[in-house]
């Protein structure tokens, strides 16, 4: 099983903090290094031979992706992923029956009351098959932005004695604490209330309404990560879903209306309240343009730093723009783990390490499957993790 002082270690010395045996390793698989696939002998997918073994080589060597909290503390943004009701209290929300609407597909729909009328979000769920498709969301048109806004906003604190045993471990593990939050971008929540198609049509022709819908997201997400850090959480924070708004989804102007002042004020306020706060932003697609934005914003990671096609930067130009001002995590793209050989995993793993370098640097893939791994993947998988102990040894 994983060591989480020796993983601090690791990960802490790519923030330039210390020094490490080696390179650390995020997971290839959709298993983490601190569980044990033995013992909870899980079914699915998971239960094959091929999973199991790299799940073996996972809990031996890999390392969690930032933040990783090793001891929990109580949640207090909503469980519906992308904030689908703008952190609406849960009083409102009403979860319906699971409807099955097809062979090995099921719906799971949800609705906010207001008293404007009901929105609802719904979303299809295949079997064996770890994501799920939305089928309709809250806002269609501007009077549902009238409803979501309509509620009124209140936050049930828990009490904050759940995050003693938190405090505790973060005072123990010192410098090399890797746990933290999380943060769901501004634009991640736009997409989460309407299509992304919606988005795109509003940002040109009702700004006013996309004002709104942020400004409302800056408030109420403040309100929440203030009282995390309140409690002691971090030092990490990661924030999610910021590629809707990175080219050629939007372009460089909707990135300084959308991203810089809201996102990006969220994080100069963590900051501000921990010195020992570090930034991390997931953001897929060609990011070449982000660099000097996020060095702005004081960010300290990111990840996936794609290559072409699917991202527009490789490893060792990403490293020359932003030296070690900032630590990368990448840089193995997803369709190389499934269409190349173990062969060329290995080329890719030392490229990278020499290119990038070791230092300010976290191996991890772009993505990882949802679903049944193939033959192909497995073997990949196993190579990716055998290759960078060998390759990123310091």
């Amino acid at each position: 099983m994983a060591d989480i002082l020796a993983s601090g270690r690791r990960i802490m010395a790519a923030y330039g903090v210390g020094t490490a045996e080696r390179v650390p390793i995020t997971s290839p698989i959709s298993w983490n290094p601190f569980r044990d696939i033995d013992a909870e002998n899980p079914g699915g997918f998971r239960a094959d031979p091929g999973f199991r073994r790299i799940a073996r080589l996972v809990q031996r060597w890999c390392d969690p992706a930032v933040p990783y909290n090793h001891v929990p503390w109580p949640q207090v943004f909503s469980p519906l992923d992308y904030q689908r009701f703008l952190e609406a209290p849960p009083a409102f929300v009403e979860a319906l029956p699971l409807q099955t609407v097809g062979q090995g597909r099921t719906r799971t729909t949800h609705v906010l009351h207001t008293a404007r009328g009901d929105l609802t979000w719904s979303y299809d769920v295949d079997e064996g098959v770890e994501t799920h498709w939305d089928v309709k969301k809250a806002v269609t048109c501007p009077e549902d932005v009238e409803a979501l806004l309509s509620v009124p906003f209140s936050f049930d604190r828990p009490d904050a004695s759940a995050y003693e045993p938190f405090r505790r471990h973060r005072a123990e593990t010192g410098a090399l604490c890797i746990g933290g939050g999380y943060v769901n971008s501004m634009v991640a929540m736009l997409v989460g209330v309407m299509d992304f198609e919606l988005v795109l049509e509003w940002v040109l022709d009702r700004p006013d309404l996309i004002h709104r819908l942020a400004e409302a997201w800056l408030d109420r997400t403040w309100a929440k990560v203030d009282f995390l850090l309140s409690q002691g959480v971090g030092p990490f924070w990661h924030f999610n879903g910021v590629e809707r708004a990175s080219p050629p989804m939007m372009g460089p102007r909707q990135w300084d209306e959308l991203v810089v002042p809201f996102d990006g004020e969220i994080m100069r306020r963590i900051k501000e309240r921990d010195p020992e706060a570090r930034i991390h932003v997931h953001c897929h697609g060609k990011v070449a343009t982000l660099l000097d934005s996020w060095l702005s914003l004081g960010v300290d990671s990111i990840d996936p730093v794609e290559p072409p096609p699917q991202g527009d930067v490789a490893i060792g130009e990403a490293r020359r723009r932003v030296g070690a001002r900032m630590t990368l995590f990448g840089n193995l793209e997803f369709a190389w783990m499934e269409m190349e050989s173990p062969a060329d995993i290995e080329r890719h793993i030392r490229e990278a390490m020499a290119e990038g370098g070791k230092e300010r640097f976290v191996l991890a893939p772009s993505a990882t499957p949802h679903q049944r791994q193939t033959a192909a993947f497995t073997a990949n998988a196993e190579r990716y993790i055998l290759a960078a102990l060998e390759a990123g040894a310091r």
